[in-house]
């Protein structure tokens, strides 16, 4: 389009000399009584381009005569920003080499003429901070936060996560919160203040942080996991140390129905339950979570924990026993039941099995004891040698232990508790 109307411009150009020429006629130019100038249309006319030229050219050799100093200055500031370019360049490759000395020199050398000072401020922190140099690295990060408001929020989370790194964990903590105020959604700042609540061991906090953490989807279900764990560990045995069973039941109530249902939990809950002084809701729980979902954890604590009746808890497990004749856990807790009952011929029983489905090296010193308790020396020194070598291999072995003939009547007469008699 553009050199359509050239070329037309051309033609109607040619054309109005050409007319001007064929039609050029006197003109005269008066100037009161005291100057007279005649000459052609065709005379004034070209006259007249070449003094508009004339006077185009003149202008803009004024503008550019007056824009002299404007241009140098603007080519002199191109020249220290393209310097200030390299040394950023330049300071964040000595950077990430660990010259952190050099890198902070080049960052805050020509920072005056830099296009992104934010990110030479924010580098030359982390490479004072490299240095242990925290007065510097504080100085440079209040520039950063000058550069605008969008900075805050860089500066912020730069600053946390130094200060957390080099263990200036409350102050991280400080920072965070208030970045939080401001950015509540802010991932990585989110992210950031679980590890610092997971090191100071502020379980409760770090608790009510993992709905957060969860919606803006920044920690897998394992992690997720592993840190309600840990808090609701913390939680339980801090309640547990005071004897706080009301608030203990009512965090418990207050607990979304998916973590209640967990396992897990369910074990936290039933220890600082019974550490709290409530061994019975303890033990119910238990026992209820057991008839309706089996797991191998729940069923070492029972075998674990001291029960008031304890040849009625050794006939539950016997009954689970008919459904769940391979777990090993249910073995070694009526190994340990049967024990602590003196029922020790069923109790070298229940051990032996349980051993041979799964070896684990301290089952294998309980049961060792238990022999030497039984003078049953060879069975003994036979279990601590399988002890010793499944520690080293973590190979299992199947376990045979020898007959043994006892005369001591212990090992045959049950004890009077709960009236009730075992044969071995």
């Amino acid at each position: 389009m553009r050199y359509l109307f050239i070329i037309v411009a051309i033609i109607g150009a040619f054309w109005l000399g050409s007319y001007a020429f064929e039609h050029s006629q006197d003109v005269t130019i008066t100037w009161g009584d005291w100057m007279s100038i005649t000459l052609t249309s065709t005379t004034l006319l070209i006259a007249t381009v070449l003094g508009l030229v004339g006077l185009y050219l003149l202008v803009a050799l004024i503008k550019a005569l007056f824009g002299l100093r404007k241009r140098l200055k603007k080519r002199k500031q191109a020249k220290l920003t393209e310097k200030a370019k390299q040394e950023m360049t330049q300071g964040l490759v000595h950077f990430t080499e660990g010259h952190w000395s050099e890198a902070e020199k080049l960052l805050i050398n020509s920072i005056a003429y830099s296009e992104t000072p934010l990110i030479n401020y924010l580098a030359a922190a982390r490479a004072a901070h490299m240095q242990e140099a925290y007065n510097r690295r504080d100085k440079y990060l209040k520039k950063a936060s000058e550069q605008g408001e969008d900075a805050h929020i860089a500066v912020a989370v730069s600053q946390a996560e130094m200060q957390y790194s080099c263990g200036q964990t409350e102050q991280a903590r400080a920072t965070l919160i208030h970045l939080r105020e401001n950015a509540p959604d802010h991932p990585y700042a989110n992210k950031l203040l679980a590890k610092v609540y997971y090191k100071q061991e502020d379980w409760n906090k770090l608790f009510e942080l993992l709905p957060a953490l969860s919606k803006l989807e920044l920690i897998t279900d394992k992690d997720r996991e592993k840190y309600q764990t840990t808090a609701l560990t913390g939680i339980f045995h801090m309640l547990a140390n005071k004897k706080d069973s009301a608030k203990l039941n009512a965090l418990w109530k207050k607990l979304p129905a998916d973590i209640r249902e967990r396992p897990d939990a369910i074990l936290l809950y039933c220890e600082a339950l019974s550490d709290s002084g409530e061994q019975a809701a303890s033990d119910k729980l238990l026992i209820s979570t057991l008839n309706r979902e089996w797991d191998e954890k729940l069923i070492e604590r029972y075998g674990l924990i001291e029960h008031k009746k304890l040849g009625a808890a050794i006939q539950q497990g016997e009954k689970w026993l008919e459904q769940h004749k391979n777990s090993p856990m249910l073995l070694l807790a009526l190994a340990r039941l049967h024990r602590r009952y003196q029922l020790w011929g069923k109790s070298k029983t229940y051990y032996n099995a349980s051993l041979n489905i799964a070896p684990s090296a301290p089952v294998y010193l309980e049961l060792a004891e238990l022999l030497e308790e039984l003078e049953e020396f060879e069975n003994s020194q036979t279990c601590y040698q399988y002890g010793l070598r499944y520690s080293i291999y973590k190979k299992g072995e199947i376990l045979s232990l020898k007959a043994a003939n006892h005369t001591d009547p212990k090992l045959a007469v049950v004890p009077d508790e709960d009236k009730e008699i075992y044969s071995i």
